[in-house]
């Protein structure tokens, strides 16, 4: 590696104190985070120098090969692009058990506000696509968005919202039952090791990770009113555990499917039929969400060996994305409208999926190997966590409609801003007592000149022209 010029790393170097991000990560111990989930290297470069540098690379939508060779020599001296995809791949990181203690660390620090009261857990899954056949535990999945089969892996996340910040907690990757590329590496493991015990989970249905993860959400100590998911989860024994084993109470949609049955007065009714036999009799009221006009009325059942509440929900005005829907909660003595108005915090696990994938990557690093596809899922996720805090302790809402691309641009202007502000500084005590020389002023800038060029350009967020 070329070496720096002593002055421009004493400019750059001091161009780190103003970056608030980085002052946010010092907050949240991410260094010592980092040490007790294994993130370290006997030798070399600093491991959590490589771990900041990949925080930010994936901000500004770059690869590894293009963030090395626009950050060399600048802020993060950490190396080759190889230094890189062999933290990724190391096997020993608990990268599981990073996420969780960062998460748990922020929602510490948000006890102290007003809508701790409101918290909740929320589960959902989405899909993964990935190109190419030798990627580790790849399978064909069905894409309901898409409406056709995929190559790639499917993500189960849970997160825990208060109805103004979402915290992604935990995930997991699933795969199909038809696999394309199964390279076993671990031929005879220790099946003590946390690759081995996470690699397993890819043969697991989505249902058994969910339930996984609320097992270890409540090891954890995550304290939560209410689970929400889709009707996708909503199994009677699904409920049952949750509700029963777990301690958590449960707000879902119901299918609505012959398959599926609640009793009702000691009769047992498929949840298509309610809508013929049962809802014509019961009491109903309009009442509206958001700008929408809703019929609801409500009954108790039992589901799952659970007593559970039902409310049956008609908009005034069908239409094909308009559709009546069943909710159910296993908190009999919740009004009807308050179970409307929690179940639509479940939207903002979509938000985290739109959001990720457009601004932080989330599934579009394209690597081989099944350890860095976790670490590289698992770091987009970080970011979320880190940006969804900073937002919250500012209370300044401005990045939710563009969360991402806006603090992009504002962490290359903040690093321009930065530089031209120590410079001037840095500037003023170089020349010293020939201030007034104008002459002499102009050919120690000339001197200077080059070194200020270089500077610029290397930059670890921008490329400069200018």
């Amino acid at each position: 590696m070329t070496n720096i010029n002593p002055n421009e790393a004493k400019v750059q170097a001091a161009l780190c104190k103003d970056f608030e991000i980085l002052r946010v990560m010092k907050d949240l111990n991410l260094r010592t985070i980092a040490r007790k989930s294994n993130v370290t290297k006997a030798k070399g470069t600093d491991s959590f120098s490589i771990l900041t540098s990949l925080v930010f690379l994936l901000f500004l939508g770059r690869s590894i090969h293009n963030f090395v060779k626009h950050s060399r020599e600048s802020l993060f001296l950490v190396g080759g692009k190889d230094v890189f995809y062999r933290l990724c791949n190391k096997k020993e990181i608990n990268w599981r058990n990073f996420l969780y203690h960062l998460s748990l660390k922020v929602l510490d620090k948000l006890k102290n506000f007003s809508t701790w009261g409101n918290r909740i857990l929320v589960i959902d899954d989405t899909i993964i696509p990935r190109r190419g056949k030798k990627i580790e535990n790849l399978s064909w999945l069905y894409d309901h968005v898409s409406g056709k089969s995929v190559k790639g892996f499917s993500a189960v996340v849970l997160g825990w919202n208060d109805g103004s910040s979402f915290i992604p907690l935990d995930f997991s990757l699933s795969g199909g039952s038809k696999k394309i590329f199964k390279n076993d590496l671990c031929k005879s493991p220790d099946k003590r090791r946390v690759f081995w015990k996470r690699r397993q989970e890819i043969d697991k249905s989505k249902i058994d990770l969910a339930k996984e993860m609320l097992h270890r959400a409540k090891n954890k100590g995550i304290d939560a009113g209410f689970v929400l998911f889709d009707s996708w989860y909503c199994f009677p024994s699904v409920i049952s555990e949750i509700f029963n084993d777990i301690g958590y109470n449960v707000i879902s949609m119901l299918k609505t499917t012959p398959k599926l049955g609640v009793t009702i007065g000691r009769k047992v009714y498929s949840t298509k039929r309610l809508w013929d036999v049962i809802v014509p009799s019961l009491s109903k009221r309009t009442i509206s969400v958001g700008e929408e006009k809703i019929e609801i009325s409500s009954v108790i059942c039992t589901y799952g060996g659970v007593e559970t509440k039902l409310v049956f929900c008609v908009p005034a005005k069908k239409s094909k994305s308009k559709k009546p829907v069943i909710l159910l909660s296993t908190d009999t003595t919740m009004g009807s409208e308050e179970i409307i108005n929690k179940y639509q915090q479940r939207w903002s696990i979509e938000v985290l999926f739109k959001e990720a994938k457009s601004k932080l990557f989330f599934g579009k690093y394209h690597c081989r190997n099944f350890e860095s596809n976790i670490c590289f899922l698992t770091l987009s996720l970080i970011r979320f966590v880190i940006l969804s805090y900073m937002e919250r302790i500012k209370g300044d809402f401005r990045y939710r409609d563009s969360l991402f691309e806006d603090l992009r641009y504002e962490i290359e202007s903040l690093n321009i801003l930065a530089f031209v502000v120590k410079f001037l500084s840095y500037f003023k005590d170089y020349i010293g007592d020939a201030e007034s020389i104008f002459a002499l002023f102009w050919e120690r800038l000339e001197k200077m000149q080059e070194t200020i060029k270089s500077s610029i350009e290397k930059l670890i967020f921008l490329k400069c022209e200018t």
